[in-house]
C-alpha cells in the first residue's frame, strides 16, 4: 500500500435560490474599544446571561445558529439509505462533525433569543423549528424532520471567562430517528475555548471529545486534541476519531472539521498516522487541501465559503441566507420569527447605534413582561416530568393568533394576537 498523499478538495457552491452573497454592509468594528473593559466588571458570571454591545455580535439569532445544521443534511439523507448499519454510522457521524464546522473563526456573539422567540427554516427537504422556552437559564429546543428522519434536542448554553480565555459549553443534547428502522442516535456537541480575548489575534478549538452513540452495534467518537498537530496559532482545524464495536476500533475517522472528513481501515490508519500528521501540517496553511490515506472513503466535504468571508462574521453562503426575508414570506412567518428582529437588520446594515437602540428596547419590554408575569408559555415545545422538552406539533399549521408580537413597535408590543395567552401566568423559566 502506498503513502498518503495531499488531495485538493473540490467544495461545491452552493446557494439558496435567489439568495444574497453578500451583507447590506460591511462590518468595520468600533475603535478604541477595550473588550478587557465590558469583561472585567463580569468576571465571576456566566457570561452568557450578561448583556454586551452590539459591537460585539453577529447579525442572527443563537437560534438562527442552530438551524446551520441543516445545511448538510444531505448525509443523514444517504445514510437513511444505507443497508449496511457500520455505513450508517459512518454518514451520522459525518453529519454531527460537519454541524461544527459553520463555527471556523466565528468569534462575534450571536444575539440572545427573546423568551418565546422562534425560527423555521425550510430547505433541503427539511422542516427546522426552534424556540427559546427558557430566558434563565437560556434553553433553545429544537425540531427538524425530513421523509427519512427526526432530530430534536435542547441547548443550553454557558460562557465564562478563564485567565486570557473565553470556555463557551453549548450544553447541546441532540437526538436523530430514522424513521424506517426506528434507529436512534444520540451525541453532545462540544466545547471550546476562545483564546486571546484581552490582547492579540482570538481564536479557536475544540476542547472535548465528541461521542454518537447509537441504539445500535456501533459507537463513533471524535477527538480535538493535539497529539502531534501544529497549531498555527490560528486555531487547530484536525480532528480524529473511531468508530467503535463495543470497545473494539473498527475504523478510523479523519480529517479537517473545516474542511472534510474521511474513513478508512483502523490498521492503515494507524500504521501510516505519523506521516499523515507531518503531511497534514505541512499541507494545513494551503487552501482546500489535505493528506488522504490510500483506501480511505472521503465522507464529506464542506461548501465554498463567499469570497468577503473575512469581511462579513465568517458567514458561509448558507448563513448569509438565514435573515433574508423572501417575497411573500413576512406574511406567513411567525411574529415571533427571529428574522423580525428589528436590532440585527440595522446591524447588518452597518447601523449599530440605532441596533443597540432596538435590542435595548426589546430587552426592557422582556423584563416588563416577566415582572407582569407574561408571555411566559413557550407554544410549540412542552417540558414533560424529566425536564426534557418535547416538540407539540401543529406549528406548520401557521396558527398564530396566540402569539406575542414581540417585535412590533408601538405599546401593543407586549401583547398577543389574542389576549388569551397573555393570561397566563405560570412559568418556563
Amino acid at each position: 500500500m502506498g503513502s498518503p498523499r495531499i488531495q485538493n478538495f473540490k467544495r461545491q457552491t452552493v446557494l439558496h435560490k435567489g439568495q444574497r452573497t453578500r451583507l447590506p454592509a460591511t462590518y468595520v468594528a468600533p475603535e478604541d474599544v477595550s473588550i478587557w473593559d465590558i469583561i472585567r466588571p463580569n468576571l465571576g458570571k456566566d457570561f452568557s446571561r450578561f448583556t454586551v454591545p452590539v459591537f460585539m455580535n453577529e447579525p442572527l439569532s443563537f437560534l438562527q445558529r442552530l438551524s446551520e445544521n441543516v445545511q448538510y443534511n444531505y448525509l443523514l439523507e444517504k445514510a437513511a439509505k444505507c443497508e449496511d448499519e457500520l455505513q450508517r454510522m459512518e454518514y451520522v457521524a459525518a453529519f454531527a462533525l460537519a454541524t461544527v464546522s459553520a463555527n471556523h473563526k466565528r468569534m462575534s456573539k450571536p444575539f440572545n433569543p427573546l423568551l418565546l422567540e422562534t425560527f423555521e427554516l425550510e430547505r433541503n427537504g427539511v422542516r427546522f423549528l426552534a424556540e427559546q422556552v427558557s430566558h434563565h437559564p437560556p434553553i433553545s429546543a429544537v425540531y427538524a424532520e425530513s421523509d427519512e428522519f427526526t432530530v430534536e434536542g435542547t441547548v443550553e448554553p454557558t460562557l465564562s471567562f478563564w485567565m486570557t480565555k473565553l470556555i463557551a459549553n453549548p450544553h447541546a443534547h441532540l437526538k436523530l430517528t430514522f424513521k424506517k428502522t426506528g434507529e436512534t442516535y444520540s451525541w453532545c456537541a462540544p466545547k471550546c475555548a476562545i483564546y486571546n480575548v484581552i490582547m492579540g489575534k482570538m481564536y479557536m478549538n475544540f476542547t472535548s471529545h465528541m461521542k454518537i452513540e447509537s441504539s445500535g452495534t456501533y459507537d463513533a467518537v471524535f477527538s480535538f486534541d493535539n497529539k502531534g498537530y501544529y497549531n498555527h496559532k490560528g486555531g487547530d482545524v484536525h480532528v480524529e476519531g473511531h468508530v467503535f464495536e463495543g470497545k473494539n476500533k473498527i475504523k478510523a475517522l479523519y480529517g479537517n472539521w473545516t474542511l472534510f472528513l474521511a474513513s478508512c481501515d483502523q490498521d492503515d490508519f494507524k500504521h501510516h498516522r505519523k506521516e499523515y500528521v507531518q503531511m497534514f501540517n505541512e499541507s494545513v496553511l494551503e487552501k482546500d487541501q489535505g493528506p488522504v490515506i490510500p483506501g480511505s472513503k472521503i465522507l464529506w466535504t464542506a461548501n465554498q465559503i463567499p469570497k468577503l468571508f473575512d469581511d462579513q462574521f465568517h458567514f458561509t453562503n448558507f448563513t448569509l441566507s438565514l435573515n433574508e426575508m423572501y417575497p411573500g414570506m413576512s406574511d406567513k412567518l411567525a411574529p415571533t420569527d427571529s428574522r423580525r428582529r428589528k436590532d440585527m437588520k440595522a446591524l447588518e446594515d452597518g447601523k449599530n447605534d440605532e441596533a443597540e437602540e432596538f435590542k435595548h428596547k426589546y430587552e426592557e419590554e422582556q423584563r416588563e413582561r416577566r415582572a407582569n408575569k407574561t408571555g411566559n408559555v413557550p407554544m410549540w415545545f412542552a417540558k414533560d416530568d424529566d425536564g426534557h422538552w418535547s416538540y407539540k406539533g401543529d406549528y406548520w399549521a401557521r396558527e398564530f393568533s396566540n402569539c406575542l408580537d414581540l417585535f412590533e413597535s408601538g405599546d401593543n408590543n407586549n401583547s398577543t394576537r389574542s389576549n388569551s395567552s397573555s393570561s397566563s401566568t405560570s412559568s418556563a423559566d
